[in-house]
């Protein structure tokens, strides 16, 4: 199967050396200097925690998303707190814009120096939007073409096969063909684009709305929202002249990013920059063959790396109040026994020693209360 191949097909079709040479001029000290001593927040007795390579952070094994978090939905997220869970993810549209002012209440309540607080920015689909423009703009002709042209690259790869994209939510094949079309179209026509307006100075606009949001000075992690392919993380040097000017400002003090479509490969180029200091991708035990032996790497490379859709992979993605019954079965499989079967997703990705944890999408308290003891440490441990 061509999938096996993920990391070593990403790194010789889209690291190409004028980017490696672009990568590493923008911030040669940033991924690259002595880690720092491990930092501790609300550590509490039974939880576990790791540490999330680079940045030092000693984060909870289970993290918080911010999905479903809101002003009026926060009971949970105190509980979790109580627990010693010390990880928030959000992003500024979570839950019609309630997420980050939900968490900026936390924030104020509990303390800010009490949590790990990260937000994204959803650039690399700007990108995509304004390409698409683009691409409607060309003949019929130069569309099929360049249709042609990602449909076979895709094939090759393997990325749609169903184990390995999910899929976790509708559109998600969509916009994965959306920004391989992107990336065609922006070696003839990145003229068109303003790149330091619609990605550099688009990320610290968002950066600086986010942290008005959260009622917070500064973000432990800004995260590139949704990466597609490795050749967005290898082909945007904006990204890092962003980070730069945001670091220096004392805004944010680390560079990660999410990936759903092409985990591995994604992953394994945001390592080989440098900048990048941790990702949270779609890692469960479907996608495992293709995704541990990266992540692997990313441990012996000291980048700290997150799981999401650890439990969601049994979902229909299209519809989540169905599963999938060969997923269920085959997790039932892997994991036997009493639990849940969303505590067996968890379980499984928590027994791999080289991730740095993983964050839930949790929306009632009694889903916390069913969910976070999965990273805790038994009773006498």
């Amino acid at each position: 199967m061509k999938l096996t191949s993920h990391g070593k097909l990403g790194r010789r079709d889209f690291l190409t050396a004028a980017a490696a040479t672009a990568v590493s001029a923008m911030l040669p000290a940033a991924g690259l200097a002595a880690a720092p001593e491990p930092e501790w927040r609300n550590r509490q007795p039974n939880m576990t925690y790791r540490r999330l390579g680079r940045t030092g952070y000693m984060v909870s094994s289970m993290g918080l998303g911010g999905d479903d978090i809101a002003p009026d939905n926060l009971d949970l997220v105190y509980w979790a707190m109580d627990q010693g869970v010390n990880y928030f993810d959000t992003a500024p549209h979570y839950n019609n814009f309630k997420s980050e002012p939900g968490y900026a209440a936390v924030l104020k309540a509990r303390g800010r120096d009490k949590v790990f607080q990260v937000s994204k920015c959803n650039v690399f689909g700007s990108r995509t939007v304004s390409y698409q423009t683009i691409f409607r703009s060309l003949p019929d002709a130069e569309q099929a073409q360049i249709r042609a042209r990602v449909t076979e690259d895709i094939a090759k790869k393997g990325l749609e096969t169903p184990d390995y994209l999910g899929p976790y939510f509708t559109g998600q094949e969509t916009g994965l063909r959306n920004a391989a079309i992107a990336n065609v179209l922006s070696e003839k026509y990145s003229g068109k684009i303003d790149a330091q307006k619609q990605y550099k100075q688009y990320i610290i606009n968002s950066v600086e709305g986010s942290l008005k949001n959260l009622g917070t000075d500064y973000l432990d992690c800004v995260l590139m929202r949704g990466v597609e392919t490795p050749f967005e993380i290898s082909h945007t040097p904006e990204v890092f002249e962003a980070f730069e000017t945001l670091k220096k400002q004392g805004k944010a003090r680390f560079l990660g990013f999410t990936a759903h479509s092409d985990p591995a490969g994604v992953l394994d180029v945001a390592i080989d920059t440098g900048v990048y200091s941790m990702g949270m991708i779609a890692y469960n035990f479907f996608t495992d063959k293709w995704v541990g032996p990266v992540i692997e790497k990313a441990k012996k490379a000291d980048f700290g790396v997150l799981s999401m859709k650890a439990s969601r992979v049994v979902q229909n993605g299209y519809n989540r109040r169905q599963l999938v019954p060969d997923r269920v079965k085959r997790l039932n499989a892997a994991v036997p026994g009493d639990l849940t079967l969303f505590q067996k997703g968890f379980h499984w990705v928590l027994q791999n020693p080289n991730l740095s944890g993983v964050v839930a999408g949790i929306t009632t308290l009694d889903m916390a209360k069913e969910d976070i003891p999965m990273a805790m440490a038994k009773p006498g441990a």
